[in-house]
């Protein structure tokens, strides 16, 4: 195994054990071989704490990666073929001997950019300020003493257009400062951190972090007041109850709680914060219908909620988040993990980003996107299959 591949498994493996970084098992790495001619790549539907010498990765041909950015047919091309045209595009720059339906990210195109070594991740800390109206000059303020502050990409549909608004913006900060951005911070959607070395891309993700982390409520030291077992008895059971008669189908429910659960279930603005629209990619694909919030374990109410939510979508509500109780989630068990995943990151991310200027969540133009974008269906069908995503 060459170098650049073990260097990216062990910072994929390192990244992926902390569930803060990679929410919902998200994220993506890459590493490009000393010529510049190779980028190994995190494959579409693997975690990036699965990653092993034989597994989760693909090895692309970085020319073919750059040659989509000047196809005069894309732009021409409907969304729907566009996107298409563009998997089978990256599918046919790989250059190894992994199965064809091993797909590498979708992301390659954002990652060919850049450094040698290129960490994408979907940190709470960064989505924080990526989710909020005044994230961009707190973030801003926060790396005012660097020489090269981060890069800002304003949102943009993931994918091609995602791709090309990087194209564009580094061009301009390179014209402006002599290199390539090595911190980007993306909208609505994550952090992008470019290195020479591994260890540079880890430092500076720890970097990024520690400084986004000094100015949020973090939550890691609050004291839980205990659930009583026959609290979440009784609302395991009237939720069972409630799923049962409304869509004729006996499923598995999942409880969680944590520390982020009950700091949001005590605030007053708890039912208000959780009826905001999705804010990420992440969580448009995974937790696309609402979680219904309940002031206790009502089974009237809660009826009445959730079959509100299945007469207009035929679908079960996500969850139930109910107070001093905890988080609820239908569903088989390693889906659910993520799921609460992502709906606990959410939380976070809304609590934090309402002291910035308010949550800037997605539009409902975004939101059609993504609901309607093959990449996210193919990654969330991948998670509820095999608990791996991205």
């Amino acid at each position: 195994m060459n170098t650049e591949l073990q260097n990216l498994i062990t910072i994929s493996n390192e990244l992926g054990k902390d569930s803060s970084l990679v929410v919902g098992t998200g994220g993506n790495t890459s590493a490009k071989t000393a010529d510049g001619k190779s980028m190994y790549i995190k494959a579409s539907g693997t975690a990036l704490k699965d990653m092993n010498s034989n597994y989760g990765w693909r090895r692309m041909k970085t020319e073919s990666v750059l040659d989509i950015f000047h196809d005069k047919t894309l732009p021409k091309l409907t969304v729907a073929e566009r996107e298409f045209k563009i998997v089978d595009l990256l599918q046919s720059a790989c250059d190894d001997n992994m199965a064809d339906d091993v797909r590498p990210s979708v992301e390659a195109t954002l990652h060919v950019l850049l450094d040698r070594y290129i960490i994408h991740l979907h940190a709470l800390a960064v989505l924080s300020y990526a989710c909020a109206k005044n994230g961009k000059s707190e973030i801003l303020e926060l790396f005012s003493d660097e020489q090269y502050r981060p890069l800002w990409i304003p949102y943009a549909d993931p994918g091609f257009s995602l791709s090309h608004e990087v194209f564009r913006q580094t061009e301009t900060y390179q014209k402006d400062h002599g290199r390539k951005p090595v911190i980007m911070i993306l909208e609505k959607h994550g952090l992008v951190v470019a290195d020479d070395s591994p260890a540079g891309a880890l430092e500076l993700v720890r970097k990024v972090i520690e400084r986004c982390e000094s100015k949020l409520q973090i939550f890691r030291n609050n004291s839980i007041a205990k659930t009583k077992k026959e609290d979440v008895d009784s609302a395991k059971k009237n939720i069972l109850k409630v799923l049962t008669e409304t869509t004729g189908q006996l499923v598995q429910v999942s409880h969680f709680t944590n520390q982020i659960i009950a700091a949001f279930s005590a605030r007053e603005d708890a039912e208000q914060l959780l009826s905001v629209v999705a804010l990420t990619p992440d969580e448009m694909g995974f937790v696309e219908r609402p979680v219904i919030w309940l002031e206790n374990c009502d089974y009237e109410k809660m009826a009445e909620k959730a079959t509100a939510v299945f007469s207009k979508s035929k679908e079960l509500p996500v969850g139930f988040l109910i107070k001093d109780v905890g988080l609820f989630v239908p569903g088989e068990e390693k889906f659910a993990t993520i799921t609460e995943e992502v709906i606990v990151g959410s939380l976070f991310v809304r609590i934090n980003a309402l002291s910035m200027g308010g949550i800037n969540p997605l539009n409902k133009e975004q939101r059609d996107f993504i609901k309607n974008w093959e990449g996210e269906k193919f990654r969330v069908s991948l998670a509820k299959g095999h608990n791996q995503a991205n």
